[in-house]
């Protein structure tokens, strides 16, 4: 069978950095957690066996019935909701989650303090916001890494940002960008980590287990963050 693109050993990883570096500024008790454009799980379901109560949202059937089934052995703690990040002030009231994850969608929306003030309306004063999103600025390395002088060039400041999933460059939205839009909404950006800060520059033999404790390790040491595949944004709500 062939693997799907959240099982890939780069995607696995794109998860477990994540759920460490989110894990640091999660309380001791359980949460309520909202997952905007959740998908199948990846973000929601480690967090679920952790014995926290997540909601994924997501307007694809498909990937929300494979959450539900992977999460049958969580019963409880894994609800589904077919619906846009739109959608979310319509859907939840308000303070209805502690914890809200925004990964892998800002890069796709026109308007993004908008898309952040939806998703965030049922987020409670003091809860935990987290933003994942490719970074741009690793994109020339990964090319010039691969011997693509030329596509490194062209994106070198191009204002656009390579997206695998949908195997396409789309308009850029850095870490900056978000903490302003951040900012602009009254929210707290308390930490930026990287996330692959040098997964996608290392042959494809290293040692697995190896290469997640580096990364574990650059995740918060600046400059790795600037340069890392994706960036890790967390914030406050005010």
């Amino acid at each position: 069978m062939a693997q799907t693109r959240r099982e890939s050993p780069l995607a696995r990883l794109r998860y477990r950095v994540a759920a460490a570096n989110l894990a640091r500024h999660l309380p001791g008790e359980p949460c309520r957690v909202l997952d905007v454009a959740g998908g199948a799980g990846g973000d929601a379901l480690p967090l679920a066996a952790l014995g926290h109560e997540v909601t994924v949202l997501d307007p694809a059937g498909a990937l929300l019935e494979c959450a539900r089934t992977h999460a049958e052995g969580l019963p409880g703690r894994v609800h589904v909701v077919q619906a846009h990040a739109e959608d979310v002030p319509h859907l939840f009231t308000a303070a209805a989650f502690d914890v809200v994850l925004c990964h892998g969608l800002l890069h796709h929306v026109d308007d993004r303090v908008a898309l952040l003030r939806a998703v965030t309306a049922p987020l409670r004063p003091g809860g935990l916001l987290s933003v994942v999103g490719p970074n741009p600025a690793a994109d020339p390395l990964i090319a010039a890494d691969a011997g693509d002088l030329d596509r490194a060039l062209a994106l070198a400041g191009s204002g656009r940002v390579w997206v695998d999933g949908v195997r396409a460059a789309l308009p850029a939205c850095s870490a900056d960008d978000v903490r302003a839009d951040l900012t602009a909404l009254g929210a707290e950006p308390i930490a930026h980590y990287g996330i692959r800060c040098v997964a996608d520059l290392v042959p494809p033999r290293v040692d697995p287990d190896a290469l997640e404790v580096l990364e574990l390790a650059l995740a918060d040491r600046m400059p790795y963050p600037l340069l890392a595949r994706f960036f890790h944004l967390l914030a406050r709500r005010g």
